[in-house]
């Protein structure tokens, strides 16, 4: 019996597929003043200086391993709805929600944009690091993000930010104070606590500039951007290092103990000339563990490193920069784009000083080192502007073969096929 919940996506979907342009049908003699229903790539209400567009994203994954792991064949990723809208031309909101019955709120923010070169969002969204976690899960090049991605930027938190943008976003600036460390920064083993009540992590701050170097020098490179970002927040006692996890969210690497400055460091770059996209990340964090050996001792701080680079080419020859709609849509006599991918990426952790024996022990000096190594080819076949289709073939190797999903086996094949509907 299909759910009611299926029945809304299924209808969703063939409204989508079947009705490209909606917004012909609109009387153009409506009042100003009257509520105003339009097609906006997206169902949109505009009622005088208020506009309220419908979001709805949804993914379902088929799965395959090699060896065998405890995950399930098929897999719903998300399922998610929400709000953007526009008050004039100087206030924006946005609301996104778990539409599942014990769904999470994502992102709920207002951002106050009348001066272009400073901005002022509060609420709860992204924290400004990492290129790729910034990027909406429905519009990145695979079917998931880079481990790096997935484990040192903050993700989500309450907060303020201040950003803004000069020379036709030639520069670009985000800088904000948080309430916690986020989502991926969230306490989640056992804490120790003098007095009695559970210690919270925060508040951090982060920021992030971006830049096109060479757009005054040559137009080949215009769009070719590179960016830097910080991040600093507090850390309490306990087992609150970061953690290693598989591309399934296997774990190959424990937290340790730890305490004080956790400080995070990121580089990016990308670059889309024509059909082509190139990008590459690197980020490194430093948890600093004092008083965490024998005698309250200081031990040797922890280090979480992490890359990837990666390229796609769209074979049908659209624009990669400014690309969200296929030049022939399947649903309208043509055949979609097709593009093909690619990413090399690998997420190490490890102690600073690595003198005499390594141990696992979450109090030893010399930690001993684990990584992750990704390999990852892809094709991704967009239907139409809201509909997408995506394999992915994964290879992971790791270094400690007794730290693996599968002790004794340090390299394991996947593959991901996934249909996308995301308005």
């Amino acid at each position: 019996m299909i759910s009611p919940r299926l029945r809304v996506v299924c209808v969703v979907a063939i409204a989508l597929l079947t009705s490209p342009i909606v917004a012909a049908g609109q009387d153009s003699q409506e009042p100003e003043s009257a509520p105003v229903f339009r097609w906006r790539n997206r169902p949109s209400i505009q009622l005088g200086d208020l506009r309220l567009d419908i979001r709805f994203k949804t993914q379902l994954d088929w799965r395959a391993f090699d060896p065998e792991v405890a995950e399930e064949r098929f897999d719903r990723r998300a399922l998610r709805g929400g709000l953007n809208g526009e008050i004039g031309d100087h206030v924006e909101f946005q609301i996104e929600r778990d539409l599942d019955p014990d769904g999470e709120w994502r992102d709920v923010f207002a951002r106050w944009r009348t001066y272009r070169q400073f901005e002022t969002t509060a609420g709860r969204f992204k924290v400004p690091f990492g290129r790729e976690e910034l990027t909406s899960f429905s519009e990145i090049d695979f079917a998931y993000r880079a481990l790096v991605s997935a484990t040192i930027p903050p993700a989500r938190d309450k907060g303020l930010m201040v950003s803004g943008r000069f020379f036709r976003r030639g520069l670009t600036y985000e800088a904000g104070v948080f309430d916690d460390d986020g989502d991926n920064g969230r306490l989640q083993e056992p804490q120790f606590s003098v007095t009695g009540n559970p210690p919270n992590i925060g508040p951090s701050f982060a920021a992030r500039v971006t830049a096109a170097p060479f757009r005054p020098l040559a137009e080949t490179l215009a769009n070719l951007r590179v960016g830097f970002a910080y991040g600093a927040v507090d850390v309490p006692e306990g087992l609150n290092s970061f953690r290693g996890e598989t591309v399934y969210g296997k774990r190959f690497f424990e937290p340790v103990y730890v305490k004080g400055r956790r400080d995070r460091m990121g580089l990016e770059l990308a670059f889309n000339p024509g059909p082509i996209g190139l990008s590459a990340e690197w980020m490194r964090a430093q948890e600093e563990r004092r008083n965490q050996g024998l005698g309250d001792r200081d031990l040797s701080d922890m280090q979480t490193t992490g890359w990837y680079v990666s390229g796609t080419w769209l074979l049908t020859g659209e624009n990669k920069e400014d690309f969200s709609n296929p030049r022939q849509s399947l649903f309208a006599g043509g055949s979609g784009a097709i593009e093909i991918a690619a990413r090399y990426e690998s997420l190490r952790f490890e102690s600073v000083d690595k003198t005499g024996p390594a141990f696992t022990n979450p109090r030893a000096e010399h930690i001993l080192p684990n990584q992750d190594d990704v390999f990852t080819i892809g094709v991704n076949w967009f239907l139409n502007r809201w509909v997408r289709v995506t394999f992915n073939g994964i290879r992971e190797e790791f270094e400690d073969a007794a730290r693996t999903p599968v002790p004794g086996t340090t390299t394991f094949w996947s593959a991901v096929g996934r249909v996308q509907l995301a308005f």
